[in-house]
């Protein structure tokens, strides 16, 4: 299967817990809205009352050695489409979370495999790394995402476009090309979180412009104004 399905796939939009709840209007591009920092109080109940029926909401929780059953039952509550793992490492995080989701979904009255997963992959060393294949791992599991700003983070080096050298980092040009490679094996899409620092439309669209060249299936919006930039059509 391959992963370059840039002309049907919609990208994801990024809601912070610092921003200001975006409209429903405004979602009509876009496949997704991932909500950060969910356990927040009403961090998530909020924009998924805001936005209901304009798009799928997905809620971006912590790697799964800090998620627990009481937050996951919480969260089924707020009638979420599915969840991003941060911090994915490996197969045992998505099997672990999976099996976690089963159990919420049973003790909330929720349907049988209602939530999907998204996992954040590459952004730390130990994804980049791992030998495990993702295949079946979950039928949950549809797609990987992966944010360069995170993986510089993790591993100390500058991303793209701070260097001035405009050369990418090695640590990040290997977990961009792990994560395409992983969702490739699998069969799943790959989402590349477009830069932070990518400001105009100039910026967006050279963004938008590597992703699709290095085999990304759709990228994820930081903000409504990044996705207006590359003029994607509802």
């Amino acid at each position: 299967m391959s992963v370059n399905r840039f002309k049907t796939m919609k990208p994801l939009l990024l809601q912070s817990a610092e921003a200001p709840i975006v409209k429903s209007a405004v979602l009509g591009p876009f496949d997704g809205l991932i909500v950060d920092h969910v356990f927040d109080g009403d961090a998530l109940a909020r924009p998924a009352r805001m936005v209901k029926n304009a798009c799928r909401i997905f809620a971006r929780i912590p790697p799964i050695n800090r998620v627990t059953e009481d937050e996951l039952f919480a969260l089924l509550r707020n009638d979420i489409d599915g969840v991003v793992l941060a911090g994915c490492r490996n197969r045992a995080d998505v099997q672990r979370l999976d099996v976690m989701l089963r159990v919420a979904e049973a003790s909330t009255g929720s349907r049988p495999q209602k939530i999907a997963i998204l996992a954040e992959y590459g952004a730390i060393p130990e994804s980049v790394l791992s030998p495990c294949s993702l295949h079946e791992s979950s039928p949950r599991l549809e797609g990987l995402v992966f944010d360069g700003q995170k993986l510089a983070a993790a591993t100390g080096c500058e991303p793209l476009p701070v260097r001035q050298d405009q050369v990418t980092a090695a640590p990040v040009a290997a977990g961009r090309a792990a994560t395409v490679l992983r969702a490739h094996e699998a069969g799943l899409a790959c989402y590349d979180v477009l830069p932070q620092t990518a400001m105009t439309e100039i910026a967006v669209r050279q963004a938008f412009a590597a992703s699709r060249a290095d085999g990304f299936s759709s990228v994820v919006c930081r903000s409504p104004e990044q996705a207006a930039w590359l003029k994607i059509d509802a």
